[in-house]
């Protein structure tokens, strides 16, 4: 194959733009639910792609992200969430593995042929929406957030507090899309090698498909159900927005199954002063 057809086979990188992008820092948190197949079957509809079967039920996830990116000019703190649903590709679905739910979680699907369709993704900053939307196909819209979570630098915050606001109503939590909060004090996590993630988007009205690599394991937690009710507790608010009422259709009355956390470590300390 001549260089020329190898690049033609790969989505075109937007001016202004380098590609793969490096995380300077990464602060994430996942919950999962599993859902009726027939719930997700008008998210997939008219799409080259399925819903993923774990015993007969499809996965949804949320994953609330704080990141930072290093540029020439400075850095770049993003905060988003994405709202998904794991599916394949149908032109892959000879390969597709079969796997428990929680081997899913704990990474054992190393195919990679399931990943994470973006439903919507809500972002505070201009350059990662620009960047998710143009490289990577995602259905991006600005908004903003509300975050409280676990800190080295205040030892007292032992939850995982993250608001999605609706753009409209950016100072009224009444009037917010999602509201969640998660609590894995007490449990014992297990590490998960879930990385590549494959993250499915659209350009040019075709199917793609692009790998976010988490370059240590992740912390999951497979909820009992005496845990489900205890660890995550969600809120939707009175919000208009499609995002929201999508919330409600998805996973609306129904526990989350598992919990994924992440916190790169830091890179520098500083150490407390003493007198001289």
């Amino acid at each position: 194959m001549s260089n020329q057809q190898s690049e033609s086979s790969l989505p075109p990188v937007a001016k202004g733009f380098g590609l793969p992008f490096y995380y300077s820092s990464l602060t994430n948190c996942a919950v999962f639910y599993l859902v009726d197949l027939a719930v997700l079957e008008p998210f997939v509809a008219n799409k080259p792609v399925k819903a993923a079967a774990f015993d007969g039920q499809g996965i949804v996830t949320f994953n609330y992200q704080l990141y930072t990116g290093q540029f020439p000019f400075g850095a770049n703190i993003v905060k988003e969430i994405e709202l998904n649903i794991i599916i394949y590709a149908e032109s892959q679905a000879a390969n597709v593995p079969k796997v428990s739910f929680e081997q899913f979680i704990l990474g054992d699907e190393q195919t990679k042929t399931m990943g994470n369709l973006r439903v919507h993704v809500p972002c505070d900053n201009d350059i990662a929406i620009q960047a998710g939307i143009q490289l990577f196909g995602e259905p991006k819209f600005k908004t903003t957030f509300t975050t409280n979570l676990p800190s080295l630098n205040d030892p007292s915050v032992k939850t995982w507090q993250f608001t999605c606001h609706d753009p409209d109503y950016p100072d009224n939590e009444e009037e917010c899309i999602l509201s969640c909060e998660v609590d894995v004090q007490g449990l014992n996590p297990l590490a998960g090698n879930y990385s590549p993630i494959t993250e499915y988007g659209t350009q040019d009205g075709k199917l793609i498909a692009a790998r976010w690599n988490i370059l240590q394991p992740l912390n999951s937690y497979i909820l009992t159900p005496e845990e489900q009710e205890r660890v995550v507790t969600i809120k939707f608010g009175k919000s208009k927005h499609p995002m929201r009422q999508d919330l409600e259709k998805l996973i609306s009355g129904v526990p989350a199954a598992a919990v994924r956390t992440f916190q790169s470590p830091p890179a520098a300390i500083q150490s407390r002063a003493y007198y001289l």
